[in-house]
């Protein structure tokens, strides 16, 4: 036997292959908890990824950390997916994720060759958690172990102007779950005999869920255990990779090429409605912001490349669903008394609050329905604002408080009130102000 071929000998029976796959996985999920000890910080982790995947078409045997890439295309209805990737990366800590920058550089096509042009940076999304659980191994064995579980989310899409209509609002995630053991953490001292056992014959079924039973329960009862009797012996396939085989189903779209590791199915599924939910719910909160700003705009912005105009009446009704409104009666029971007023009182509130507050005033009217809206902005803290509101054929009239996010409540041990709430009242006792003005008016 040549020296070569002992050394490739050696590095099978001790699971080198495997312990570097495990290696290069414990790296990235260090790096991913903020350890830039191996990494620099801004490393483009995602183009990493895809190299070492390429580099790993078959995943060892033996080893003690697993891999998943997939993609998920969500559509985003009136929000563009440009738009709500990048309102999730700012307030990425509303859905439990993490952004993580990545600099990606480049070289310039024009002038001398290779001339390095400015990095650009572009931003994932982590989020980590812990998982634990019991599977089976290539012979049967069931063993328990404890997992961190990464997820690495990352915008994959062609530059905006480059877009068709269609694909603007689709929004396209690469995403990668990344398992590493938490007890496993060293490579074998031992040569494992292992190697020169027959291994029994191992086939699995796709993936499909079962009712009732958790992702990696249908994954473990896929595994169809067939025997093989023999001896210890040296076969033709046994190194450290598996060979190539069909593909294993591990959710809508998503398909594993290796014999896939039982408790992956379930965390890849997990990670998964984790990022629907997460997409629903910003979506939701994207369309929101984006009325609430429009509403504070007078005139159409010459850089709005949207070309977002001021709010329509049916648009300010969808911004009222989405935000917290509170009767001023529920903010100062003395104020209950504005509440009583007829609609031509209402009615001559806002004609008096237009002249007051001309900049600040925001009127919505519908003749044929009878109703109308006035908002007062509050310019120093512009999460809320006053609503009136009337409805001249029914006779219903409200005065409100709108708060974008829920209302902000007062801290027990705190002294000083919060300074929006200082704002927000302050705000609220101008409105009153003007009211009390029209009241008085009224009776002259």
């Amino acid at each position: 036997m040549l020296f070569t071929e002992e050394c490739d000998k050696v590095r099978d029976l001790m699971h080198v292959h495997s312990f570097s796959y495990d290696f290069h996985l414990r790296i990235v999920h260090q790096y991913l908890l903020g350890s830039h000890m191996a990494l620099r910080q801004g490393y483009h982790l995602t183009g990493f990824l895809e190299d070492f995947i390429a580099q790993h078409p078959d995943i060892p045997k033996f080893g003690r950390n697993h891999i998943f890439q997939g993609t998920l295309a969500l559509p985003t209805n009136t929000i563009t997916a440009h738009q709500l990737y990048n309102y999730i990366t700012d307030h990425a800590s509303t859905y439990h994720m993490k952004p993580l920058r990545m600099v990606r550089p480049g070289t310039s096509s024009e002038g001398k060759k290779g001339t390095p042009i400015p990095e650009q940076n572009e931003y994932a999304l982590v989020s980590i958690w812990n998982s634990s659980g019991s599977y089976k191994d290539s012979e049967g064995l069931r063993h328990h172990d404890d997992f961190d579980v990464s997820l690495l989310v990352c915008h994959s899409a062609a530059p905006f102007e480059e877009q068709s209509e269609a694909e603007r609002h689709m929004l396209r995630l690469n995403f990668y779950v990344i398992m590493t053991s938490q007890r496993e953490l060293f490579p074998r001292l031992t040569a494992d005999m292992r190697r020169f056992k027959k291994l029994p014959r191992l086939q699995r079924e796709s993936l499909e869920p079962v009712p009732g039973r958790a992702a990696w329960e249908t994954a473990e009862d896929g595994w169809q255990r067939k025997e093989v009797p023999e001896p210890w012996e040296e076969v033709e396939n046994s190194g450290e990779f598996y060979a190539g085989g069909p593909q294993v189903k591990v959710g809508p779209g998503l398909f594993y090429t290796s014999p896939l590791f039982p408790l992956l199915a379930s965390e890849v599924a997990a990670a998964q409605k984790q990022l629907s939910d997460m997409v629903q719910l910003a979506k939701c909160h994207c369309r929101r912001d984006n009325l609430w700003k429009r509403l504070f705009l007078l005139e159409p912005l010459a850089s709005d490349k949207l070309k977002l105009g001021k709010l329509s009446l049916g648009e300010l009704e969808e911004l009222l669903d989405a935000v917290h409104r509170k009767s001023i009666a529920d903010i100062d029971p003395q104020l209950s008394c504005f509440l009583t007023m007829t609609v031509s009182w209402y009615q001559s509130l806002i004609k008096v609050l237009l002249s007051r507050f001309p900049q600040s005033c925001r009127h919505f009217q519908n003749t044929d329905a009878g109703t109308q809206y006035l908002v007062v902005l509050n310019q120093k803290f512009t999460d809320c604002f006053v609503l009136v509101f009337l409805d001249s054929h029914s006779g219903k009239t409200s005065l409100t408080v709108v708060f974008r996010e829920p209302f902000p409540v007062q801290p027990q041990n705190s002294e000083s009130p919060l300074p929006q709430l200082v704002s927000t009242y302050h705000h609220l006792e101008s409105v009153i102000n003007t009211a009390c003005f029209n009241l008085w008016t009224g009776l002259l």
